[in-house]
């Protein structure tokens, strides 16, 4: 049996070859992938470090985008709960025009857990990383993921209730630069790439921050 071979990509979750209408950029995604099976070595991770490229019309597009809603600024990881709850109650009436806009389709819905349950299981195993998880039949590691899933894809579907173009690098930018959320995602992350233990070092490395937004990790 040969070893497994995965290219790890920085683009949104759904968006495996980057954005859409880019058929150059996607063949090229491919071809890195497929160009992995030639090797002999592995078990291989490759990262793939490009971002999807932007068109002049799409830049222009883009211009003047923001958050539909001037959250506050972001709280310290001291008081992560009460900063998500309100940039969440912020958010809802943006999120759920857009759900109408997209006539019911959402992002989120990975698990069971309301917000509240949500941001409570994330903060607490912030404070507690022995604590269970609280999806029945999922890992700790695999429920965090999911539940953190499901609260980056609830803020991404509010964004996008405000018309106009956007980017995979806008909304990264906005998430993980301008909100509380964000700090907790990068919380998670370190404290994951903190530990001995080799599986959760890899959910840290490829599960909260995507590749093209390590930046903001670099000026928290």
């Amino acid at each position: 049996m040969k070893p497994p071979r995965a290219l790890h990509v920085p683009f949104e979750l759904g968006r495996p070859f980057g954005g859409a209408n880019k058929p150059e950029f996607q063949r090229k995604v491919l071809l890195t992938a497929l160009k992995l099976l030639e090797r002999t070595d592995g078990p291989i991770l490759e990262n793939f470090n490009e971002n999807v490229p932007i068109s002049p019309d799409e830049i222009d597009a883009q211009e003047g985008w923001s958050c539909p809603v001037n959250l506050p600024n972001p709280v310290s990881t001291d008081n992560f709960t009460s900063g998500i709850m309100n940039e969440i109650s912020l958010l809802q009436p943006w999120y759920d025009h857009s759900l109408k806009e997209m006539k019911g389709r959402k992002l989120d819905g990975l698990t069971s857990l309301n917000k509240d349950q949500i941001v409570k299981f994330l903060v607490d195993w912030t404070n507690d990383h022995n604590i269970k998880s609280r999806i029945e039949g999922e890992s700790i590691i695999r429920a965090l993921k999911l539940a953190a899933d499901d609260l980056r894809h609830f803020y991404y579907q509010a964004a996008m209730g405000k018309p106009g173009i956007r980017s995979d690098l806008e909304m990264g930018d906005w998430f993980y630069g301008q909100t509380t959320a964000g700090l907790l995602f990068i919380e998670i992350r370190k404290i994951m790439m903190e530990s001995d233990d080799e599986i959760t070092r890899m959910a840290g490395r490829t599960n909260y921050v995507p590749n093209a937004m390590l930046k903001h990790i670099e000026n928290k």
